[in-house]
């Protein structure tokens, strides 16, 4: 199970496996662009103290955001999330005489 995808690059790099032979793309890129538009708003606070009340809120939605991206990423992608088989196996065998 913990085999590299068939098209990652753990074969250029055998000894990056980060996360299961995963890409790092999605772990990475919130925490770019969060620091990116939390930089902005920084910059737009400190160009215009008077929204310093304001801007608060959005530092916490900028943090929640990055949390839930991050943490999608990360999860798990095996294992308790998978239900039954959906196809309905027994189905196949009943059939009616028409």
């Amino acid at each position: 199970m913990s085999d590299p995808l068939p098209n990652s690059d753990s074969k250029k790099w055998p000894g990056m496996r980060l996360f299961h032979g995963r890409k790092l793309g999605p772990i990475v890129v919130p925490g770019i662009a969060c620091a990116f538009v939390a930089t902005l708003v920084y910059y737009f606070e400190h160009a215009m103290p008077a929204f310093h009340e304001v801007v608060k809120p959005v530092y916490f939605v900028i943090g929640v955001v990055f949390v839930i991206f991050t943490g999608r990423a990360i999860r798990s992608r095996e294992g308790k999330r998978r239900g039954p088989d959906r196809r309905h196996g027994d189905r196949r065998h009943n059939k009616r005489p028409d």
